[in-house]
């Protein structure tokens, strides 16, 4: 689950390598009808801290531009011969947009899973004043150097540990170290990198920026041979399934009292203006409450009622988004992974239309999910029944989950 923070950071996700070790683009390779990169993308966008995000392509990729337009927080650059001009470009392009958070991520697309309790720690480092942090594994084998034939020295495991992405920087440090780097002015310490440091921190260190580090995890593991990319394809193909589960609510409409003076109701965690009230025990909304039950469903986990009970005054006029995020928690502790929601509101009135965009907006804020994987309907019961009657309305919600499978 993410925890409760007020930090946000943009991200640079580099996905511009030519993948020669793996003998093609690993970036562009698909699983389950997805690139890595996406795979990637989604991984680390659907924490909450995360906001605006750059994705580094190769200089002839051929890039869709029909996901960027539907994704307006989310923009492509072209990146370089090296990981380090790729990085560079990335921070170009970055510095000519108008709002920047106060923290920077860097990740490789070839880590494509993301483990949110890895980003969590991260966090809280920076939480407690540090500049820049990043995730590593401790080394497990005895390291040795060596120059062929023969070994020359054994190193200190205990001292050592292996680097991982995503690495979080201030973002001012991190630019700032980027614009010594490819100055000419450059520190003897930077030079001896060479022109190609193998990751982002290394930079920082040696501009005099203390790294912190928290554990990473086995399964941020890199995608650096065929092998890896066969594995990765056996973890997210082969041990997960799909359900998938609706949730029907409905309410009738009353009067407004007295003492009401907003006049609106909340259909999908927007007010509307309506000239009737909604009759209900929270405030009424039936497209959360819908899909909430379709989400429980999925976890085969009770309804709506079993977990809020309407008889229970603690959930008397409660906004309903409560319910949402709970039901958000309960897949985060499953495990899963939301792929897909929709929603259908029946009804004569009030208009759907002008809020749909609002409402999708709202529940992918709430659900951490991709705007593109919601989707909001409208119709009408053509004047026939209650609903036709003015009287109240409805919705049926459907979920896709993707869930571990249980190998116990």
């Amino acid at each position: 689950m993410n925890q409760k923070t007020t930090i946000e950071f943009d991200l640079i996700l580099l996905a511009a390598g030519n993948g020669e070790r793996m003998g093609f683009k690993k970036q562009f390779a698909t699983i389950g009808n997805l690139p890595i990169w996406r795979i990637a993308l989604d991984q680390i966008r659907t924490h909450s801290s995360c906001k605006t995000v750059i994705i580094v392509f190769p200089k002839n990729a051929d890039i869709d531009q029909t996901f960027f337009d539907e994704n307006p927080d989310t923009m492509w650059t072209h990146g370089g011969d090296t990981r380090c001009i790729s990085v560079w470009n990335a921070l170009n392009f970055y510095e000519t947009q108008s709002a920047q958070k106060p923290y920077l991520a860097i990740h490789d697309a070839a880590r494509p899973i993301l483990p949110h309790s890895v980003l969590d720690e991260m966090i809280l480092k920076l939480e407690q004043g540090e500049k820049a942090v990043i995730p590593v594994l401790n080394a497990s084998d005895t390291i040795k150097t060596y120059s062929s034939p023969y070994i020359t020295g054994t190193l200190k495991r205990e001292e050592l540990v292996f680097a991982q992405t995503p690495q979080l920087f201030k973002t001012e440090i991190i630019q700032s170290t980027y614009k010594n780097f490819f100055s000419n002015k450059r520190s003897d310490k930077l030079a001896k990198l060479a022109f190609n440091p193998s990751d982002d921190s290394s930079l920082v260190e040696l501009n005099g920026t203390k790294v912190a580090v928290v554990p990473g995890s086995q399964k941020m593991q890199k995608l650096t041979i065929k092998e890896d990319y066969n594995y990765l394809k056996y973890i997210l193909e082969e041990r997960f399934e799909t359900r998938v589960a609706t949730g029907y609510d409905v309410h009738k409409f009353r009067p407004w009292g007295d003492n009401e003076r907003r006049r609106k109701i909340m259909i999908c965690g927007v007010e509307i203006e309506h000239d009737a009230a909604i009759e209900a025990h929270s405030d009424g909304d039936v497209g959360i409450h819908a899909l909430c039950d379709a989400i429980f469903g999925c976890l085969a986990d009770g309804d709506i009622g079993s977990h809020f009970p309407p008889n229970d005054e603690k959930w008397k006029n409660v906004n309903s988004e409560i319910f949402l995020e709970y039901a958000i928690h309960k897949v985060i502790d499953a495990r899963a992974k939301i792929n897909f929601l929709d929603i259908t509101l029946i009804c004569e009135l009030p208009k759907i239309g002008p809020e749909r965009i609002k409402m999708k907006k709202r529940l992918a804020s709430i659900c951490n999910l991709p705007i593109e994987r919601i989707s909001i309907k409208a119709t009408t019961s053509e004047t026939l029944g209650f609903i036709g009657r003015k009287e109240g309305l409805s919705a049926v919600a459907t979920v896709t989950l993707i869930l571990p499978i249980n190998t116990d």
